[in-house]
């Protein structure tokens, strides 16, 4: 019975003909899935409140804009306790649906927050192997989905595509700014306005709802309560944690944000042990809340260097530290967000007291990118950068405020390009 009105409740398609919701279009991730759903298992993974759950609504639309029955789609969102999530659970929401519907043909299933199924992985490889006349789509909030086990059980069937919360067009977007062809051309005469909205962008950050909230004790009750989630719902369900000092290292890590981390000092400011340090952080990492940046090189040197780390959103480094804002850590956050964008293949470069913040290998071409907001670096140190950015084969991109030529452009417009617009608007 309560499996029932869970299924009647969410597919709201199946009663309101014309059903719609307002939602920023996320075009990119939907044209993706469209491409490849009824081929593949779309796998949608990424941070908590990323957006998964309205990509998934707005490719269920693109499905009833396509005239297929109503009826033979089906929302199941494993969030909601009403769902069973032991082993075998989903056989009796299906039976459900069938009971519902009249359906148990030809029909798509999207399944929202997957990992919190027991045994998924191997279900979901029988389940597609009896029925090939059913189209799947996936969602997950932890690198769980992708680990090698069940990646190996679904190899070949499935696509992989990973949810960002808002880039900085989505952003604009929502504010009713269409980005054009050519941003420089447009906003690039007098920075003033795309410099107050990127301001806005950085400081309360970049999930969907954090965005579209009006009111400011809003945005920051979202903020926490995501924080919240991730530690709970992400983590501690999964693994044995002590939660408050969980929180404690997030908070650390947020407000210490393009810094190398040290295991043993953590270990020691948190009173926890050193491999347990370790473990958290990949549970940190796992739930998609940081990331951990390896020195650029080979072998040994990549292996025992210390990672920098970032977070997946600064509105949430600034909700939760304590710390100034320090807008320049947050302009790199930024930066290293939007290169994971186009790649995985992110490093940072210290070596001889010189650091260049990334190297990025994109499409199998190599960019060194420096961070500098506001602070003026003298030439000399400038051609030293530039000369080991030479060696290393790196085309050299300096991210400023405001500055755009001889190797700079600036961050609102590095933030809405892509690597070839990068090079092109920095020779200007």
């Amino acid at each position: 019975m309560i499996v029932r009105e869970a299924l009647l409740q969410w597919n709201i398609w199946w009663r309101e003909t014309g059903w719609r919701e307002k939602w920023i279009e996320r075009e990119k991730y939907v044209d993706e899935s469209m491409r490849f759903l009824g081929k593949k298992i779309i796998v949608l993974y990424g941070v908590r409140r990323a957006g998964k759950t309205f990509i998934m609504f707005q490719i269920i639309r693109k499905l009833l804009e396509r005239k297929v029955d109503p009826k033979k789609i089906v929302y199941i969102n494993l969030d909601d306790e009403r769902y069973p999530r032991e082993k075998g659970a989903l056989d009796n929401i299906l039976d459900t649906y069938y009971e519902l519907t009249g359906v148990d043909r030809n029909f798509y299933v999207f399944i929202d927050e997957i990992q919190r199924l027991a045994e998924w992985g191997g279900y979901l490889r029988r389940f597609t192997d009896l029925r090939k006349d059913v189209k799947v789509v996936i969602s997950g909030s932890s690198t769980g989905l992708l680990e090698p086990e069940i990646a190996s059980r679904l190899s070949g069937r499935r696509i992989d595509i990973q949810v960002w919360p808002f880039s900085f067009r989505e952003f604009l977007k929502a504010r009713n700014i269409v980005v054009s062809d050519d941003p420089f051309l447009q906003f690039g005469g007098e920075q003033g306005v795309i410099q107050h909205y990127l301001n806005e962008y950085m400081q309360y950050g970049s999930f969907p709802e954090v965005v579209l909230e009006d009111s400011v004790i809003g945005k920051l009750r979202y903020l926490h309560s995501y924080l919240s989630d991730i530690l709970h719902r992400d983590i501690a369900e999964r693994h044995n944690v002590n939660v408050r000092k969980l929180r404690d290292l997030a908070k650390f890590i947020l407000e210490n944000i393009g810094n190398q981390v040290r295991p043993s000092k953590l270990a020691s400011y948190l009173d926890l042990s050193k491999p347990t340090i370790y473990d958290y952080l990949s549970y940190l990492e796992e739930a998609f809340l940081i990331f951990l940046v390896e020195p650029f090189g080979y072998g040994k040197e990549k292996i025992i260097g210390l990672k920098k780390i970032y977070s997946i959103d600064t509105g949430l480094r600034n909700a939760l530290s304590k710390t100034s804002r320090d807008i320049g850590r947050q302009a790199e956050n930024l930066i290293f967000l939007h290169l994971r964008k186009f790649t995985d293949e992110v490093y940072y470069y210290r070596k001889n007291n010189i650091e260049i913040d990334f190297l990025a290998n994109i499409n199998k071409k190599l960019y060194a990118i420096e961070s500098k907001w506001e602070i003026e670096e003298k030439e000399e140190k400038i051609n030293k950068i530039r000369n080991i950015a030479k060696k290393l084969g790196a085309k050299l991109i300096v991210v400023t405020k405001n500055r755009i030529g001889n190797g700079k452009i600036p961050l609102w417009l590095f933030l809405l390009t892509k690597p070839k617009d990068w090079v092109r608007y920095a020779k200007a």
